[in-house]
């Protein structure tokens, strides 16, 4: 695998799509930045419950901070969050098919669910 153990595990349980993985490198390429929901909305032409979801994830894994104003800004909780992000960073931009293979492979996967619910069983 592309990533170490605990990259792997932040990857697979605050990251649900490639989506949200391009909304969490946005924000950790401008790390100063104060971001509104709308203008995350604007600068990756997603929806605003799109965003909601993946900001929820973010903020759950210690990604980011909520300010009082609604905006958030990444700041991750422990120095260790960001060297997970900057490695999983780092594979998506040399191996994305990996990456993309591990975000749709991850357990409760809505897509994978779906998908799976259309295999044949030995017994079908």
């Amino acid at each position: 695998m592309v990533l170490s153990d605990d990259a792997l595990t932040l990857l697979r349980s605050s990251i649900r799509s490639v989506w949200a993985l391009e909304l969490l490198l946005l924000l950790r390429r401008h790390p100063d930045r104060d971001w509104s929901n709308g203008d995350l909305v604007m600068e990756l032409r997603g929806s605003d419950v799109v965003v909601q979801e993946a900001l929820g994830g973010f903020l759950g894994a210690g990604l980011l901070v909520a300010l009082a104003d609604g905006r958030h800004r990444y700041q991750p909780a422990a120095p260790i969050l960001d060297k997970w992000v900057e490695e999983i960073a780092q594979a998506y931009a040399t191996r994305p098919s990996a990456i993309i293979r591990e975000i749709f492979a991850a357990p409760g996967n809505k897509v994978q669910i779906f998908a799976d619910s259309f295999r044949f069983r030995p017994n079908d």
